[in-house]
């Protein structure tokens, strides 16, 4: 269910994801990576099963640039990230940009959890370089690598979970093959827009009786060890 909230500025009341899909997609245009950027429609059309076998991974590559379900996934992971729906799965899996989540995964047998490893991870690169860190520009290339192997890793954990591509795998590898794209894609969201993340949500009696026992347990422990 889409949640609403309502903008701190102007009083609008919209859904977070129209909010971050609308500022995601004007962000692709305005910084030159439009939707579906290269995507030849008529590439294999109308082609013979020996054509198509002989020029696979032309038409696979062709395929990957259809990117309208990245731009689905990540309205959706800006959206999980307001509403902390994913946080159960990231204080479980989530490693520090210094650490190496594949050796977290190479101790879980299941291969969904695996790619829940991987997954969990690539989407705090994606969102920790293209939000939030000031600092990227001089940390280099490494974390530009590490985020999209990430993805990469969690396309081939999906693809053994399944016996197979299946969508979110192909979005998996979107993301791994484009992930600096898609960085500069959100830092340009950022930058460009005095309005980001300008917004307050209205909270129920529970949450807030929720959030006012959280704040006194929490004032009596600094109290008890100080």
């Amino acid at each position: 269910m889409a949640e609403k909230f309502t903008h701190l500025d102007t009083g609008d009341t919209e859904t977070t994801e129209s909010f971050f899909s609308n500022r995601f997609l004007r962000a692709r245009m305005e910084s030159g990576h439009p939707s579906n950027e290269g995507l030849d429609l008529i590439f294999d059309k109308d082609r013979d099963p020996g054509w198509r076998e002989q020029h696979w991974k032309e038409i696979k590559d062709n395929q990957l640039k259809y990117d309208e379900d990245v731009n689905q996934y990540i309205t959706l992971t800006l959206s999980d990230l307001v509403h902390g729906r994913s946080q159960s799965l990231a204080n479980k899996y989530l490693v520090s940009m210094e650490a190496d989540a594949g050796q977290v995964a190479t101790k879980l047998d299941e291969r969904s959890k695996k790619f829940i490893v991987y997954r969990v991870n690539a989407d705090y690169f994606l969102l920790n370089l293209g939000l939030f860190r000031s600092d990227t520009n001089i940390l280099g290339d490494a974390y530009l690598d590490k985020g999209g192997f990430y993805y990469s890793s969690a396309a081939s954990s999906l693809k053994e979970v399944f016996g197979g591509r299946s969508s979110l795998s192909d979005t998996m590898e979107k993301l791994s093959c484009q992930f600096v794209k898609y960085v500069k894609i959100l830092r340009h969201m950022k930058n460009s827009d005095s309005n980001f993340l300008s917004f307050h949500f209205k909270l129920s009696k529970l949450e807030v009786e929720t959030l006012e026992r959280t704040l006194t347990e929490e004032s009596a422990k600094k109290k008890n060890s100080s």
